[in-house]
């Protein structure tokens, strides 16, 4: 795959290293409403929540996999800024493990996002709604992607 289109910067690859996490807001704002528009679509035809069950909005609803479902969505993978940020942190020989597509609700507790026992794994999340500290926004704990540390739940 050809990621050299977009490449993580230095000062990126460095603050990756140090914090476990990198920030890209509007990234794919050119493609914004067509995930929107697939995300829900994905979402009523699995009958508009978990298993199932309409979303009622007191807990997370999730599916697993998710992107792999939807032609628009899976698209993504091939994202030269998607796949570029992938390789920069992980090589070119990356491997794409899955996905899950979720509507949250409330507070999410610390945990980690994997026991991976080899390797450097990432995940990417978009965030379709805004967010702010106080509304939904990510929180990392420095440090805590570096093999060996895991966080309780």
């Amino acid at each position: 795959m050809n990621t050299s289109a977009f490449k993580l910067t230095d000062a990126q690859l460095n603050f990756f290293n140090t914090f476990g996490y990198l920030g890209f807001p509007g990234l794919l704002a050119d493609r914004s409403a067509e995930i929107e528009r697939e995300f829900e679509a994905l979402w009523q035809a699995h009958g508009g929540g978990h298993n199932g069950k309409a979303h009622d909005g007191t807990a997370r609803s999730c599916i697993v996999p998710f992107i792999d479902q939807n032609v628009a969505l899976s698209s993504l993978l091939d994202d030269p800024r998607i796949a570029g940020i992938a390789s920069s942190l992980l090589g070119e020989d990356f491997n794409y493990m899955g996905s899950d597509g979720n509507y949250y609700v409330g507070d999410t507790n610390w945990h980690s996002d994997g026991q991976h026992k080899e390797g450097l794994h990432i995940k990417l999340a978009f965030y379709l709604d805004p967010v702010t500290r106080d509304t939904g926004a990510l929180r990392v704990i420095p440090g805590s992607h570096r093999m060996g540390d895991h966080l309780q739940h």
